[in-house]
């Protein structure tokens, strides 16, 4: 049951490193972009670096789209080829689910009356599962890996076959420049992994070739709000995402063991 339930998320949070978002940040529907900046893959590693460079974040994201609707939150930490977060979504079929992603093994916390024995809420995944469980809950952890890891979902701009700077716009109260990228979806394809990579294949398949991108920077050039537009075989899937508290300390640790039960115990 629980495999079953998380892999049922599956379908919307993919999405969310990459979705459509209408307007809610205060910078009103945008003009055409008019100033070409530098290629994608130049950009993302300007924003690469200096996120590297605060090393913390928080964020917040919500969405709708193929009769779905999702919200979360989380606070995420990183550094050069390492990717921490903890990540919490709401979905009204299936209520909070947790997640805890760390380098060498991942836990999974769901709604008591859909997860394991309430004294022990958290699912153990290792990054190398050795059971059948373990195995079929790997693909739902590496997704949602993919989709909050600003390497994955940022990264995108590494397709992009052009970017262009739309103008000033305020997210949250905080001044920014909106980029507008033209993504080439095989690059991108090429460059993710798992479900996410079907997702694309499947787009490619039905003829879908680019896609478009939006990322707001404040003055520093970090990453403040990002979107996409994505077309799914349920229509297009509406999120927004903001970045908050860069630099702020946060603590993303594993539950204590005695809350903890391990995949890998469970036979057959």
């Amino acid at each position: 049951m629980l495999a079953r339930t998380v892999c049922a998320l599956l379908g919307a949070v993919l999405l969310t490193g990459c979705g459509v978002v209408s307007d809610g940040a205060g910078s009103g529907a945008a003009a055409r972009p008019a100033r070409v900046t530098p290629p994608g893959p130049e950009l993302y590693s300007d924003i690469a670096r200096r996120m590297v460079g605060e090393g913390t974040a928080t964020f917040v994201f919500s969405g709708v789209g193929g009769g779905e609707t999702l919200s979360g939150q989380g606070a995420m930490r990183f550094e050069v080829g390492s990717f921490d977060a903890d990540v919490s979504l709401t979905m009204p079929e299936t209520g909070r689910v947790r997640a805890l992603l760390l380098p060498t093994a991942s836990y999974l916390a769901m709604p008591a009356a859909k997860g394991p024995a309430r004294s022990k809420p958290w699912m153990k995944v290792a990054a190398r599962p050795e059971t059948r469980l373990g195995r079929t809950l790997l693909p739902v952890v590496d997704q949602l890996r993919t989709s909050f890891d600003p390497a994955q979902n940022l990264g995108l701009l590494r397709s992009a076959r052009r970017v262009t700077e739309v103008g000033p716009a305020t997210v949250e109260d905080v001044p920014t420049t909106q980029y507008h990228a033209v993504l080439d979806l095989r690059r991108a394809t090429a460059q993710v992994e798992g479900g996410t990579r079907d997702q694309f294949q499947s787009m490619l398949d039905a003829g879908v070739t680019t896609l478009e991108y939006e990322v707001w920077l404040d003055t520093t050039g970090l990453p403040r709000r990002f979107s996409a537009d994505i077309p799914t075989t349920s229509g297009l899937f509406s999120v927004t995402g903001i970045y908050r508290d860069w630099g702020r300390k946060v603590a993303v640790v594993a539950p204590k063991a005695t809350h903890v039960f391990d995949a890998d115990k469970l036979k057959g």
